[in-house]
């Protein structure tokens, strides 16, 4: 083959596999380039310390985020803010470079989570509050490949690729702190479970701190692990939502937890309507009471777990159910009274009745 022809051929395959990627890749995606450009948001930094709040609208749902007194607020939940997590998404954005523009066609936005509200493929409308002169962002689809996130600003056509994660949540229980409570085994002396049927399933520790079954349904098996979890299920006890408070129904499974301090922890926990597991708490402190500082971390605890009805996460529930019923009722389920079969999850469980 002559040099002309090889260098046909060689031309001829590079504009094939050009092709063939162009063809593979979606529209609004491809590799962006190796350096960085400007910023998203290239004035924030000089502004933040005026940020009062942060606004967040999607998929119908409204949450702000609002700083005072230097401590960030979830509204309307009325439930402090995790700082840090609030802090390093501000900082993500802040610091978020241009990586690429994207498309200008509004056909394409859906694709990259970045059309305007009530569209399909809306992004999250973001607002920053208490300065003027930042643009509201519609943020879309974090895409793992590329590092970075489709973003759009209000009012302009230009979808842009953006470095970093910057998606943002319209869910309360995403900004809020986990786990709702810390509590060691060890601090955990006794857990009394009771069902409305009757059963009971109740474990104590020994003078040395050995775990001790002293009641226990016929069916379990082994019932001293069961009874170990339980001790240990207030160590990063956690949730996946949280709604405004509801006092519990009759049927509600009841625990009741003795701490090492001598307060007594109430866990009421039923499923609701939609099959959701959820569960109040309420903390008492002992009869003698405590020093000063403890009581006063003791009181700011209890404001804060019983403020709130908290929807518990699936192992937890599974766990008040497999110490009290049998697995043919488990599976079979008795009725919300009982033991219910275990819910499954649903798309929007991570809500509660909070955005």
């Amino acid at each position: 083959m002559s040099r002309l022809g090889l260098a046909f051929v060689v031309v001829l395959a590079i504009l094939t596999m050009a092709i063939a990627v162009h063809l593979r890749v979606p529209a609004g995606y491809g590799t962006p380039p190796a350096r960085a450009q400007r910023r998203l948001m290239p004035h924030m930094n000089a502004i933040r310390s005026r940020i009062t709040g942060v606004r967040i609208q999607a998929s119908g749902k409204s949450l702000l985020l609002q700083r005072k007194d230097g401590r960030w607020q979830v509204l309307p939940a009325l439930e402090a803010a995790d700082d840090a997590r609030v802090q390093e998404w501000l900082d993500r954005l802040a610091e978020a470079r241009i990586l690429a523009p994207r498309t200008r066609r509004p056909a394409q936005y859906g694709l990259l989570g970045v059309a305007s509200p009530g569209q399909p493929g809306a992004g999250a409308s973001v607002e920053l509050m208490g300065v003027a002169g930042l643009p509201r962002l519609l943020i879309g689809h974090y895409e793992p490949r590329l590092a970075g996130t489709f973003v759009r600003r209000r009012g302009s056509k230009q979808a842009l690729l953006v470095e970093g994660d910057l998606t943002a949540s319209p869910h309360a229980v995403d900004w809020m702190p986990h786990p709702l409570l810390s509590l060691p085994a060890s601090a955990v002396l006794q857990v009394d479970l009771l069902g409305q049927g009757g059963q009971r399933f109740l474990v104590d520790r020994s003078l040395e701190g050995t775990p001790r079954v002293r009641a226990a349904p016929p069916h379990l098996h082994q019932p001293l692990t069961v009874g170990v979890l339980l001790l240990g299920m207030f160590d990063g006890f956690d949730y996946t939502g949280v709604q405004p408070y509801v006092g519990p129904p009759a049927h509600a499974i009841q625990l009741r937890a003795l701490l090492s301090d001598g307060s007594l922890l109430t866990l009421m926990a039923w499923r609701d309507a939609r099959g959701r597991p959820l569960g109040d708490l309420e903390i008492q402190g002992p009869v003698g009471g405590l020093p000063a500082a403890a009581a006063a971390g003791l009181a700011e605890t209890a404001a804060r777990v019983g403020a709130h009805t908290w929807q518990l996460p699936s192992g937890t529930w599974a766990l008040l159910n497999i110490a009290l019923y049998p697995p043919s009722a488990i599976r079979g389920g008795l009725g919300n009274a009982t033991a219910p079969a275990l819910p499954a999850r649903r798309a929007d469980d991570s809500t509660g009745g909070f955005p």
